[in-house]
C-alpha cells in the first residue's frame, strides 16, 4: 500500500511539475546533439573532446560543437576561447577521451581552436 502510494504521489509530482526540471540543473549545451562528448577547462577557455568514425563525420561533430559554442557563447558571455578535438573512435578515443591532454596526430581527425568573443 505505501509502495503504490509512493509511486503514485512521484508520478503527480513530475506530471504536475513540482520537481525542478533536469534542464534547470544542467550546464550549458556544448554538447547538445553530439555523442559521447566530453567538456573540461574554465569560463575564459573551454576544450571539447567528441569522437568520430571518419573524416566526414568529424567534420559534422566540429561543425556542430562550434555552433553550440557560438550558442552558448551568445547566452552566457563565456567561454572567450573554445578548443574542439575530434578523436578517432575506439583506442584513441578511451586514451584521450576524459584525459585533459592533448590528442596526438595520429588519434585527431579535427582540431579547431576559436576566439568567440
Amino acid at each position: 500500500m505505501i509502495r503504490a502510494f509512493l509511486v503514485i504521489s512521484s508520478a503527480l509530482t513530475v506530471l504536475l511539475g513540482v520537481a525542478p526540471a533536469a534542464s534547470a540543473t544542467a550546464g550549458p549545451p556544448f554538447c547538445r546533439g553530439v555523442k559521447p562528448c566530453v567538456i573540461g577547462g574554465d569560463a575564459g577557455r573551454t576544450w571539447l573532446h567528441a569522437s568520430a568514425s571518419s573524416k566526414a563525420r568529424a567534420r559534422v561533430v566540429a561543425a556542430r560543437l562550434l555552433r553550440n559554442a557560438g550558442t552558448v557563447h551568445r547566452r552566457y558571455h563565456a567561454p572567450e576561447w573554445i578548443e574542439i578535438w575530434v578523436v578517432k573512435k575506439g583506442s584513441c578515443w578511451r586514451k584521450y577521451g576524459n584525459a585533459m591532454i592533448r590528442p596526438s596526430r595520429a588519434c585527431t581527425y579535427k582540431h579547431l581552436e576559436r576566439k568567440l568573443s
